[in-house]
């Protein structure tokens, strides 16, 4: 599969994956963070773990995110892990290496980078393995694990069961291949520098698929007006605001926001088109946000009065 390909699937997959796992995210972009903190957008781990989430029973609300997707991941794919949903894929990576004549070889060099984090480039036949297999990638003209969860998975602890006299490794770079380093890691680095403007396009087709979806931009959206006075200054920053707390999903804060806006604001229009939009698609959430609202013994909200029924 090409870059852009999987750019692609991956841009398609967390859009969908953000949309539906609102539902249940106070703040659904952190929780797309956190799955690609775990996968470093390895597409089919990406998968796997968005399917778990969306799957997950509890809620997650505020500051609960990072805990709540690390035990899932501990949960669902680490724990067990050649007895999991995700054990196919997890055995792939590393039958070939095992498989391998040259597997002690190629495991002495996985340790070293486990060890030091990180192994310069070169072109020895063993890195060129690990590559294949996908468990390990290039970073700045260096080895690196390729994501958290193979790290976790394939530690030191389960290099050293199958190599228990592992002592400490020893460079697989031969004189001739230093020869040949400089010139190998320029070649590694265009193609790093290429799979840098892969994540880049990806990050800005999520952003803009996910932006579309949440905001519903309306075309014919006000132009900021001039600052002529404080009124339309504050009816400016209402909108905004409540545009903000939309796009994160926080409802109440949005309704604070888009009430006070005056029947006569030249932003009522459009703060009312964005509020049926946003209500078609978060009914139940916006509902019980404006009972909160309403309890919170707030007065009328023009911007309201002709999305909900308010008497």
């Amino acid at each position: 599969m090409s870059l852009e390909q999987n750019s692609g699937e991956l841009s398609d997959l967390f859009t969908d994956f953000v949309n539906q796992v609102g539902s249940k995210a106070d703040s659904p972009f952190v929780v797309m963070q956190e799955v690609r903190r775990w996968t470093d957008d390895q597409l089919l781990l990406s998968k796997h773990l968005c399917d778990l989430i969306i799957e997950y029973p509890d809620s997650f609300a505020d500051g609960q995110e990072k805990a709540l997707v690390q035990q899932i991941v501990q949960e669902n794919i680490i724990q067990d892990w050649s007895n999991n949903t995700a054990s196919t894929h997890l055995q792939e990576v590393i039958q070939t290496i095992l498989d391998d004549e040259q597997r002690d070889a190629i495991l002495n060099l996985y340790w070293q980078i486990i060890q030091k984090d990180q192994v310069s480039v070169n072109s020895s036949q063993e890195q060129e393995k690990l590559l294949q297999s996908g468990l390990v990638k290039i970073e700045n003209s260096k080895l690196k694990v390729c994501n958290a969860i193979y790290a976790s998975i394939f530690s030191s602890e389960w290099v050293e069961q199958l190599l228990p006299d592992i002592a400490q490794p020893s460079s697989t770079t031969s004189s001739a291949e230093a020869n040949n380093q400089t010139s190998t890691k320029k070649n590694y680095q265009t193609t790093s520098f290429t799979k840098l403007l892969s994540a880049i396009a990806l990050a800005a087709f999520v952003i803009a698929a996910i932006a579309d979806t949440f905001l519903l931009r309306s075309k014919d959206a006000p132009e900021p007006l001039p600052l002529t006075n404080n009124i339309v200054v504050s009816d400016r920053e209402l909108f905004d605001n409540g545009r903000e707390h939309a796009r994160n999903a926080d409802w109440l804060d949005m309704l604070r926001d888009f009430c006070r806006l005056p029947q006569d604001s030249t932003y009522i229009d459009d703060a009312k088109s964005k509020l049926e939009q946003w209500f078609e698609l978060y009914e139940d959430d916006i509902q019980i946000s404006l009972k909160t609202f309403q309890a919170e013994g707030n007065g009328s909200c023009p911007v309201a009065e002709d999305v909900f029924d308010l008497s």
